[in-house]
């Protein structure tokens, strides 16, 4: 372990020195520093006169014998030669005019006769220089970095407006020049801008849609033909009934078209993304004058130029806005930048917000909670740590007017929410509400509903309508929840078998099961139907059942014909003007149906033999069978009456037997 931290800190203590080595083996040359990589060595003589390092051909050109050496570098096709005399060095510099980019060659140690016999290199054959040589390093060329912040604040009920505070950042290490600086904000109307420095103009962005606004009107004759205005020349070459023909010059352009009366032409020209124009418009045109209307393009930028950005510093730009009249609630700020560094080399950035009005008008809906039942609860209580009022719920739209100008024409409407009865009309299915608003002022609306039923329900949004500034506009509520607590009695009816004949018993069970969510008192009477006859068991409840609680109601009774049909039972309670209970359908019960015999149906060939049809011998039947066929109340009987003829049989017998032999015994 000791060895491995020992390595560790050699490693460490290596990395420091040669990085230090590095960082420290720079130079100034002509207000340039420059710094160089690590250092080679090699020794030159007529036998190995050249090297190669990098992109760089080094070849000794000659000796004097006097501890001097002619060198010759060549790199990419450039060559550079110079003398070197021992102990001394030479830069061969390959900048061109750009920043420095060479080779160091220092002569260590060169042939020298005057040095004989302690010299290099053998007299006069073999001369030879031990120099060493260094590359410099490529220093990474100095460029501006250009970056756009934008800070955009809303406006507010006491200032309305929006501001824009536009940084241009250039945190690079060079210069940024000839900056041209776009700022885009269509749709809003410049209110403010500073002139700090440099100054700013007004200019249309080309784009897909460019807005016209009028500036004059004028009545062209043939002997007054054409007027200048914002730099074109407009000039009518003919005039006719209901057309005219128009020309048009601007800085050296010229354009020509038809204007027909009620039509309009347009000259435009886009450069460097700015648009300049001017639309004609023919509002009567004859053979003797022109009526025309001109318009140029909205204004919807700004344009301010830099001459210089230097590096690591900024330009600042705050603009306001005022925001016009429209339903409009989302405005976008753009901002281009380009320039140029030093080296020509082009640099463009681009940066966008978007800016959020805030809405027209806000709309909350609420709804307060009720309890159906009878007075087992106060007007007010709390079910479920719900406040709830006794029966009827309450509904409340608040309306607010967020903007600092009136509305006119308001429309609030609402739907009854299903499941729900209007207090006053229980066919009513909504309400509505026409009024006006003023700034910053709100108004309520409240109605009152009943539910039908327990349970939990979602409440419909409410809408609102407008119209602003000639747009019809809609805006939703929130949709909130409502819990109607109360009674819900459910029953069931189930029976211990799903067929029944004559004469069998049958076991009938009625649950009721609470399901809602308070306690309810009820009397519930089950009714023996018709075609049954009640043996035991009991026909009734009376009683409380709370939440989740469950009664049974149950007996028995007796089949007396083929089907038994049981009603709804009958169930009373305090509970009144809603649905507290789920009605039972009735219900039947009926003897077993037997399964019908399938006869075969035979449909001989008439090629083939068919074998006689033999029909099947019935047995006779007997005395007691047709009995009971014909007579089935006396099948019970029939047992009986043939034991007493068995009886009268066998006595009969007996009698006979007797006269026989007391005849016998009288001979």
């Amino acid at each position: 372990m000791r060895y491995i931290y020992f390595l560790l800190a050699i490693t460490i203590v290596v990395s420091f020195t040669v990085d230090s080595v590095l960082a420290d083996d720079c130079e100034d040359l002509n207000e340039q520093k420059i710094c160089w990589g690590s250092n080679s060595s090699t020794t030159l003589s007529w036998t190995n006169p050249r090297i190669t390092s990098g992109e760089y051909l080094i070849e000794a050109r000659d000796f004097n014998w006097l501890g001097s050496i002619s060198i010759r570098v060549t790199k990419n096709g450039a060559i550079q030669e110079g003398v070197l005399s021992e102990g001394e060095y030479y830069l061969f510099d390959f900048s061109n005019n750009s920043t420095f980019n060479g080779i160091k060659i220092i002569a260590d140690q060169v042939s020298n006769i005057n040095s004989f016999p302690s010299n290099i290199g053998t007299f006069p054959s073999d001369p030879q220089a031990k120099i060493s040589f260094k590359l410099s390093i490529p220093k990474e060329k100095e460029k501006p970095t250009l970056e756009i912040s934008i800070i955009a604040e809303n406006e507010t009920k006491k200032s309305p407006g929006i501001t824009a505070n536009i940084t241009i950042q250039n945190s690079g290490d060079s210069d940024l020049i000839e900056t041209q600086v776009r700022i885009i904000y269509d749709g809003l109307e410049l209110n403010e801008f500073d002139f700090e420095e440099n100054s700013m103009n007004e200019i249309t962005a080309s784009g897909p849609e460019i807005k016209w606004e009028n500036v004059s009107s004028y009545k062209l004759t043939p002997t007054n033909s054409g007027i200048i205005k914002n730099g074109y020349n407009i000039q009518v070459l003919n005039f006719s009934n209901k057309t005219a023909i128009i020309n048009t010059s601007y800085n050296g352009s010229m354009k020509s078209d038809v204007l027909m009366e009620g039509g309009s032409i347009i000259f435009g020209y886009t450069r460097e993304n700015e648009y300049t124009g001017i639309k004609i418009l023919g509002i009567h045109i004859s053979n003797d004058a022109a009526e025309l209307v001109l318009q140029v393009p909205v204004k919807n930028s700004l344009k301010r130029r830099y001459p210089v950005i230097l590096g690591d510093s900024n330009e600042s730009i705050n603009l306001g806005f005022k925001i016009p009249g429209s339903s409009r609630k989302m405005y976008k700020i753009s901002v281009i930048a380009s320039g140029k560094d030093r080296e020509g080399n082009n640099h463009v950035k681009s940066a966008t917000t978007t800016v959020l009005l805030q809405n027209t008008f806000n709309i909350k809906k609420i709804i307060s909670n009720s309890i159906l039942g009878e007075n087992l609860y106060p007007e007010y209580s709390r079910v479920r740590n719900i406040g709830a009022l006794k029966n009827i719920t309450y509904i409340t739209i608040s309306v607010v007017n967020l903007q600092n100008y009136p509305v006119h024409n308001v429309t609030l409407r609402d739907m009854i929410p299903p499941g729900f009865n209007f207090m006053d009309n229980s066919n009513r299915t909504s309400v509505s509400w026409d009024f006006d608003i003023n700034s910053n002022d709100h108004k309520e609306f409240t109605y009152a509903i009943t539910a039908k039923r327990q349970g939990i329900y979602n409440i419909p949004k409410a809408e609102l309508t407008w119209d602003e500034w000639g747009e019809f506009l809609r805006l939703e509520s929130n949709g909130p929840r409502t819990s109607v607590s109360g009674p819900y009695i459910v029953m069931e009816r189930s029976f211990n078998k799903s067929n029944i004949s004559i004469g069998e018993t049958l076991s009938v069970s009625l649950s009721l099961t609470n399901n809602g969510d308070i306690p309810t008192n009820i009397l519930v009477n089950d009714s023996v139907p018709r075609n049954a006859t009640f043996i035991s068991g009991t026909l009734s409840f009376s009683g409380f059942l709370r939440p989740r609680e469950k009664a049974r109601i149950a007996y028995t009774v007796i089949a007396d014909g083929n089907i038994i049909e049981f009603k709804a039972p009958e169930i009373t309670s305090k509970n009144q003007g809603f649905e507290w209970y789920e009605a039972l359908p009735s219900k039947k019960i009926s003897e077993y149906s037997p399964v019908p015999a399938v006869i075969p149906t035979i449909a001989p060939d008439m090629g083939v033999k068919v074998p006689e049809q033999v029909p099947e011998q019935v047995p006779l039947k007997g005395i007691v069978q047709k009995i009971n066929e014909e007579f089935p109340w006396l099948e019970g009987a029939i047992s009986i009456i043939t034991l007493i003829i068995t009886l009268l049989s066998g006595i009969f017998l007996l009698l006979l037997l007797k006269k026989k032999y007391f005849r016998i015994h009288e001979k």
